[in-house]
């Protein structure tokens, strides 16, 4: 009798390359987006004077790489953050010239703005839904703001990114925390974003808060904690390297303290970095802060050496003495902050985002800006607590550790970038239902039109001097300086001569003025001294 061949076993149907596609179109389509909008306003930007020419942080951090790239760190803790001058200096390490550093940084700004859009896609995603996931990574791709900090030599874009990675994982360990890579990938992540620009350190802590407040067996629970800690050893690491190069361990750089009195003190708006005293001007080109945190500590502690840890003591010192003698007076400055962080204006950081964005042909036109992504932030918070309680609580927790790092120091743009994406995740979900509220009680509807007329009135009312237009003459000086770094003697003079119209006693201005000027004048006698010779 002939043999039976048994029926083949049957194996679990894999999705076809097509559906695989379809699945992760709410990825891909914000990342095509985001990579065409920035890269069209970084070939824009690259033509420019200040997309030519590094100026202020961004000349720091390509100093900062070359030092690590040719092991030339001074002997002193690091003054700034180091994981984004790291990656840089990994930049040179694979075969990017010095002179391409600069150029090459703004293109890794514009890659990774493309990589957050699909990991802010990928977030909403998992809170509400993929079709929400697609309306947020297209909110944060098109983002003009985004797109602005993305295209400079700066850390925004890379800790943005390794933010997201984290949030991602912070969301996916609460859906399941038994799992412990997600604890681990997030802390991980996060640990990364705070060596990248400190302000994330608070957001890092709410990782282990979270694993130790899961409902899980004790044992479990603990083994949670201990994964979602393991971002601490990439600070030990960071701490180690600065121990082998000055002696001192650590890992949180020296600037902070003097930052944190600087915001805080008698007379600070709380909005920016304001100087206390004139510096000559190529102390006030190259870090103003740094310069003057020495100068004032010299004065203020009779003429002592600089040494960096006594400085740091000294200027905490000088902010929890503020805090506690004069709360009252700290109060109505912290006050202040608040205000104009939810309100619209983007307050100045190095260079005044209204200032540029009017000279970009790419962003000019944009309707996209905080005061809308605030109002819809709050329609998409309402609908996840309603939905997902749990997700709710994860973005309100990092939300606040977010609001407390900004309050603590500047509400400057550049610092509120977290709050940004997170209200960009908030607002997709906002955007894919915004029937949802039909589920919603009557007094809730009203209580959540209350809460979005609350936040549209506050987000662009102008009040207390907030959209503050007088840093324009700072805008006008860097662009003057940047066009004379790279021969364009002309725009120079010109950008100078606004400065000055502003602000006449300028002294950067009237050094660029003068020398363009002057430059100018040269140039167009050397005609006629070559005609004379022939």
């Amino acid at each position: 009798m002939a043999s039976q061949v048994p029926p083949p076993v049957p194996h679990p149907e894999q999705p076809r390359p097509a559906a695989r596609l379809r699945a992760g179109l709410f990825l891909l389509l914000p990342l095509a987006a985001a990579l065409a909008y920035a890269f069209g306003h970084l070939d824009w930007y690259m033509s420019t004077p200040l997309g030519r020419v590094p100026v202020l942080d961004e000349h720091e951090n390509i100093a900062l790489a070359e030092a690590i790239f040719g092991g030339t760190l001074p002997h002193e803790p690091f003054y700034r953050a180091p994981g984004y001058a790291l990656v840089l200096a990994s930049l040179r390490l694979l075969g990017v010239p010095a002179a391409s550093l600069f150029a090459s940084a703004l293109v890794l700004g514009a890659l990774l703005h493309g990589v957050a859009a699909a990991l802010a896609a990928a977030v909403a995603g998992r809170l509400f839904g993929k079709t929400a996931g697609l309306a947020a990574g297209l909110l944060y791709a098109l983002d003009p703001v985004l797109v602005h900090f993305a295209t400079q030599a700066l850390d925004a874009a890379l800790s943005l990114t390794l933010f997201l990675a984290g949030l991602y994982c912070l969301v996916g360990a609460m859906r399941a925390p038994a799992r412990l890579r997600p604890w681990v990938l997030a802390s991980v992540f996060w640990a990364a974003a705070a060596v990248t620009r400190p302000n994330y350190l608070f957001a890092w802590l709410v990782v282990p808060a979270f694993a130790l407040a899961s409902a899980l067996p004790p044992r479990r629970r603990s083994l949670a904690a201990a994964a979602a800690l393991s971002g601490a050893l990439l600070f030990g690491g960071v701490s180690l390297w600065q121990y082998e190069v000055c002696g001192a361990p650590g890992f949180l750089p020296w600037q902070g303290a003097y930052n944190l009195w600087s915001a805080n003190r008698p007379g600070a708006n709380g909005r920016f970095y304001t100087q206390q005293v004139s510096l000559p001007a190529e102390l006030a080109r190259l870090n103003p802060a740094k310069a003057e945190s020495v100068l004032l500590y010299e004065k203020e502690s009779g003429g002592k050496p600089p040494l960096i840890s006594a400085m740091d003591a000294f200027w905490r010192g000088r902010f929890w003495d503020e805090v506690l003698r004069h709360p009252m007076r700290w109060g109505r400055l912290m006050a202040g902050k608040l205000y104009a962080l939810v309100n619209n204006f983007e307050q100045y950081n190095n260079k005044t985002y209204a200032f540029h964005k009017a000279r970009s042909p790419w962003l000019r036109w944009n309707p996209l800006c905080w005061g809308l992504v605030l109002v819809l932030a709050v329609a998409g918070a309402a609908r996840l607590a309603h939905e997902y309680p749990r997700g709710w609580m994860v973005m309100l927790a990092v939300k606040l550790a977010c609001v407390l790092s900004v309050m603590l120091f500047f509400v400057s743009a550049r610092f509120r970038l977290p709050l940004a994406a997170l209200c960009l995740v908030l607002a997709g979900g906002a955007l894919e239902r915004p029937g949802f509220w039909t589920a919603f009680t009557p007094w809730k509807r009203a209580l959540l039109a209350g809460a979005m007329l609350v936040a549209a009135v506050t987000t662009f009312s102008r009040l207390g001097g907030v959209a503050d237009t007088s840093t324009y003459v700072q805008d006008h000086a860097l662009l003057a300086r940047a066009a004379y770094a790279v021969g364009d003697d002309r725009t120079a003079l010109a950008e100078a001569n606004e400065a000055l119209r502003i602000q006449p006693w300028h002294p950067d201005a009237l050094a660029i003025a003068k020398a363009a000027e002057a430059e100018m004048q040269d140039k167009a006698a050397q005609p006629e001294l070559r005609a004379a010779a022939r």
